[in-house]
């Protein structure tokens, strides 16, 4: 019975034993697989050369089928996969710095930049020091922020080969990054002489002149990108934004709309010409991009911090405020959000609110000048309401004959007070190489004086209906609101079909809560304006307030409809 046992377990071993015949054949197809995969890779065939590899490390995994089967995967796309059979290679032969520089490429291709810096250092330590090696590790270290690692690289690269344009290219956008705009220049000049029918240094040179406040200069560089490349949509928008420095605002709006027919998708161009039209005073315009931009980026506090502005400048400040707490909740540590809001409800007469915000935002920015200016101011108007009202009237007995009439009350505090626009906070400055959020500078919140016990004096030359509703809107933001119906009724007695007097005035009986004549008087506005957005916005807020909801509803509707015009 042993006799069996020996010959089953000795004949998988005789199984497995080739010949030499079979094993010399075996060879032989596997020096034609990878022989064939050589051909198709030099006659550019990737996807045969590919099959051809994969068939040779079928027959015995190499380290070279491994490493030619992973350049095609990168010529196909195929960056992981490469990565992994360049990996492959590397193990079977450890100190083969091309696979290094290969790896490289296909890491760089996903923005593994931190991959690409470790791989091409091992190439450089295996003795390859060629400029476009340095070239690519100064561009991965430009990705990762290292700006100066990055310029002492392409530094290198250029020692080694002084006519290539990349390392010039290179070094001066690291430069740019570190704010050295004239060196940045100086590199630019070099690889558009080297390379003058390439886009990116005329690009790059206009974006270093713009940075550098030398917006004619950034202009001409942009208009030379464009007539080499008139779909250059990055050039567009960065000589948009050149044209709004300059003042220029319809050439700005025209580049940012082009630019924009290119990459209808680019939340900082509707970011960027919100602000011009902002700048133009063509708020609705405003509005209707930066609501365009919340829709594409609904997570960014900037676009909400931007459409709130918009908001409040159009009296809208319910959405106002309620854009600028949207943008806290994103981002709780976003001080121009808290700084927005706080001047928002200073603005508003809201003193109370505005102390608490701006103390916020100097919590997360203890050096924020523009926040202590309006604290200040908050704090003084808070403390002068509070004097104000701990006034006390003293009455004497009025002789029989001649009784004093009755002081009017003073009127109750408000929910909303209207005030003057609210300019939005800028975006914070986008990196170089990204196209511009166009943000004009905003000026600090104006600081009020005092509220004083008497209403100032009319000026003796208000006899236009205009300059009458012009002071009636000063006494409105300043929280005089039966002197502002005073000064608006006498327009209206001027004037009787000055559809602006009687919004204002409406408003101003709002805030005073006697709603009926708030309601007659926008009324009589959106008669004579059928399309007074703000009159509708004003009169849903009073709708609401005398418990209208129907109506205030359809205001709201006609109110958006006119938003969309």
């Amino acid at each position: 019975m042993k006799a069996p046992t020996l010959v089953a377990a000795c004949f998988p071993l005789w199984l497995a034993v080739a010949s030499p015949a079979d094993k010399k054949a075996e060879q032989k197809e596997l020096e034609r697989t990878y022989q064939q995969g050589l051909r198709y890779e030099q006659e550019g065939k990737w996807q045969e050369a590919y099959y051809s590899f994969s068939s040779s490390l079928a027959i015995e995994p190499t380290a070279e089928a491994y490493f030619h089967r992973a350049k095609m995967q990168v010529a196909l796309g195929a960056f992981q996969k490469a990565i992994g059979d360049f990996g492959n290679a590397l193990r079977l032969e450890p100190k083969n710095p091309d696979a290094f520089r290969g790896r490289a490429e296909a890491n760089a291709k996903l923005g593994n930049d931190q991959a690409v810096v470790d791989d091409l250092t091992q190439a450089i330590t295996l003795g390859v020091e060629v400029s476009s090696v340095y070239t690519a590790r100064a561009n991965a270290e430009e990705h990762l922020g290292k700006h100066q690692v990055a310029v002492d690289d392409y530094s290198k690269a250029i020692r080694l080969r002084l006519d290539d344009p990349d390392p010039w290219l290179g070094r001066g956008i690291a430069l740019t990054s570190l704010q050295r705009y004239s060196d940045a220049v100086d590199d630019f000049d070099q690889a558009s002489r080297l390379k003058p029918d390439s886009t990116e240094p005329y690009f790059q040179r206009g974006v270093a002149y713009g940075q550098m406040g030398t917006f004619q200069r950034a202009i001409d560089d942009f208009n030379r990108v464009l007539r080499l490349d008139a779909n250059h949509a990055r050039a567009l928008a960065y000589r948009g934004a050149a044209w709004a420095k300059l003042n220029n605002y319809s050439r700005a709006i025209e580049d940012f709309t082009s630019a924009m027919k290119l990459t209808p998708d680019d939340f900082q161009l509707f970011m960027a010409r919100s602000s011009v039209y902002a700048a133009m005073g063509e708020h609705q315009k405003a509005l209707l991009d930066r609501s365009e931009a919340v829709r594409l980026k609904p997570n960014s506090p900037e676009a909400y911090v931007a459409r709130g502005g918009t908001y409040h400048q159009l009296g809208m400040h319910e959405q106002g405020l309620a854009d600028r707490t949207e943008a806290i909740r994103l981002d709780p540590n976003f001080v121009d959000a808290w700084l927005a809001r706080g001047s928002a409800y200073y603005l508003l007469g809201d003193y109370a609110k505005a102390i608490d915000d701006l103390n916020h935002a100097l919590r997360l920015k203890p050096d924020q000048q523009e926040a202590k200016t309006v604290l200040a101011a908050a704090r003084q108007a808070l403390a002068a309401a509070a004097a104000k009202k701990a006034e006390v009237v003293v009455q004497t007995a009025p002789p029989p004959a001649k009784p004093a009439p009755t002081p009017a009350p003073e009127p109750a505090p408000a929910t909303s007070v209207a005030a003057p626009p609210v300019a939005a906070r800028s975006a914070t400055t986008p990196p170089v190489a990204a196209p511009p959020v166009a943000t004009p500078p905003v000026a600090a919140a104006p600081v009020s004086k005092p509220l004083a016990p008497a209403a100032p004096p009319k000026p003796a030359d208000l006899k236009s209906p205009a300059a009458h509703n012009q002071h009636g809107r000063d006494l409105l933001y300043q929280g005089k609101y039966r002197e502002a119906v005073e000064e608006l009724s006498e327009a209206i007695r001027l004037q009787p079909d000055l559809a602006l007097a009687y919004n204002a005035r409406g408003f101003a009986y709002f805030l005073l809560r006697d709603q009926t004549h708030a309601l007659a008087d926008l009324d009589e506005a959106i008669r004579l304006n059928p399309n007074y957005l703000n009159a509708y916005h004003n009169r849903s807020l009073a709708r609401k307030a005398a418990g209208d909801q129907a109506g205030s509803a359809a205001d709201a509707a006609r109110e958006r409809e006119l938003q969309k015009k």
